[in-house]
């Protein structure tokens, strides 16, 4: 098989981007640790690089913990995923992907387009209401990851679904972020 053609289409595809960050394999801490370490210093410039590096922590830790594709070993049970970080000219693109079970589909979809049709006012709003409303079932947190993202970013959330069989799905989330100077 000729993996050379798809390395190239791969290239023409980020071309125009400066990559910053990009990541396919196992998302545990260290790696979060590494990564966000090098977001800072290649955002130290930009006056949004906490709420960037806010968002890449969220759809990491969305990967670690919701990933349907693991590493279990005796010592974890880590989320496989990709993760990229892209600079263009006048804006800064955040993406994440990992495998998710077809269950969970339509839920992650109403979550991206229920904050997706929310005004920052509102999201802070519906961001109090889940903190008082406690742990939804299966959720490791608060159920926040989507509504911290949509309140941080700067474009809609784009949510992307691949049926990959019966049971799963790729989903792939990606927002951007304007530079300072636009």
């Amino acid at each position: 098989m000729n993996q050379n053609g798809g390395l190239y289409n791969q290239y023409l595809e980020i071309k125009d981007h400066k990559v910053l960050v990009s990541f396919k394999g196992v998302v545990s801490q260290d790696i979060l640790t590494e990564f966000g370490t090098m977001i800072k210093s290649s955002l130290s410039a930009e006056t949004k690089t906490n709420r960037i590096f806010a968002v890449f922590v969220e759809l990491a830790q969305n990967i670690l913990h919701y990933s349907a594709e693991r590493r279990i070993t005796s010592f974890s049970n880590e989320g496989i995923g990709i993760i990229l970080l892209k600079e263009k000219q006048d804006l800064f693109f955040l993406s994440s992907g990992n495998m998710v079970s077809n269950e969970s589909v339509e839920i992650i979809k109403a979550k991206c387009e229920k904050v997706n049709g929310m005004n920052k006012d509102q999201l802070k709003v519906y961001h109090q209401e889940l903190i008082r409303g406690g742990r939804p079932n299966g959720s490791k947190g608060a159920g926040l990851g989507i509504v911290d993202i949509a309140r941080k970013c700067d474009s809609p959330i784009e949510c992307t679904i691949n049926p990959v069989d019966d049971t799963i799905s790729f989903l792939s989330l990606s927002v951007s972020f304007k530079k300072d100077n636009q």
